[in-house]
């Protein structure tokens, strides 16, 4: 999933209650990178997701057997959001949003259950990250849920890390040139909805996941840097024997800069497992 999606839980506190969802089992995009002792399983996680979701297929319960797990981010850890995320003088949101994007800025607010005032305050890329969880509000879906949360708790016990801090993913958005920062917030407005997303995902169709990334633009910032920097840390560890699972938002495995194609370009076996 999207970066704005990982970092909802850091914008949004609370959770909607629980209620069942009529979905079909998931089956989450999977890698293997393997070599003679040394196996890497690469899975697509959506950070947020609705109760009683069935994502285990087979393939990805041997990919649980690993000895060590890697996420983006400590799903239990926070980042001091606010901090980082408002400044003083900003006008308000609805007046920083052009006419042709109000109805669509009035909706996305109304998606959040929050106050049009809530978001006055928080800079563009802010306000794009707290408005991103609209939808996904609206589906019951929420971060406790997700697959990092799920599988942090059931990685209890094992080696569990982190690929970055949550501050370090906040204040990158933070150094966004102010143009980039209204794009995003433009493209916010404008993007998949939670359905749409959690469709590409459970079905595992790399091109609709494509589709749903950041734009041109936006993506050498959003997506490629931290795939560039994931694949050299995957391509360090396959130098150590033993079982690693790496879940990142699903996102960052589509595409032509995705890990997996990174991966190969280093002469890495990857296999696409489900």
């Amino acid at each position: 999933m999207k970066l704005l999606r990982a970092l909802a839980l850091m914008a949004l506190a609370g959770a909607l209650a629980a209620c069942p969802m009529a979905r079909e089992p998931a089956k989450p995009p999977l890698w293997r990178v393997s070599d003679g002792d040394t196996t890497i399983w690469l899975m697509g996680a959506i950070h947020l997701l609705p109760p009683r979701i069935d994502w285990r297929t087979d393939a990805v319960d041997r990919a649980m057997d690993a000895d060590e797990l890697v996420l983006e981010t400590d799903p239990t850890a926070t980042g001091d959001f606010d901090a980082i995320a408002k400044a003083p003088g900003l006008l308000p949101l609805a007046k920083r949003v052009g006419a042709d994007r109000q109805d669509a800025l009035a909706r996305a607010i109304e998606r959040t259950g929050q106050p049009g005032d809530a978001f006055d305050g928080y800079k563009d890329w802010a306000a794009a990250v707290m408005l991103a969880t609209g939808d996904a509000l609206d589906s019951r879906a929420t971060a406790k849920n997700g697959i990092d949360a799920q599988l942090w708790g059931n990685f209890k016990g094992r080696q569990r890390i982190a690929l970055e801090k949550p501050g370090d993913q906040l204040r990158a958005l933070d150094m966004l040139p102010p143009q980039l920062q209204e794009r995003m917030l433009d493209e916010t407005l404008d993007g998949a909805d939670y359905d749409t997303t959690y469709d590409a995902w459970a079905t595992g169709d790399l091109a609709a996941i494509d589709k749903a990334a950041p734009s041109k633009e936006l993506r050498p910032f959003l997506v490629t840097a931290a795939n560039r920097r994931w694949a050299d840390w995957v391509a360090a560890r396959m130098s150590q024997k033993g079982k690693v699972l790496v879940a990142v938002g699903a996102g960052h495995l589509a595409g032509k800069d995705a890990i997996p194609e990174l991966l190969k370009a280093k002469g890495l076996k990857v296999e696409r497992i489900q």
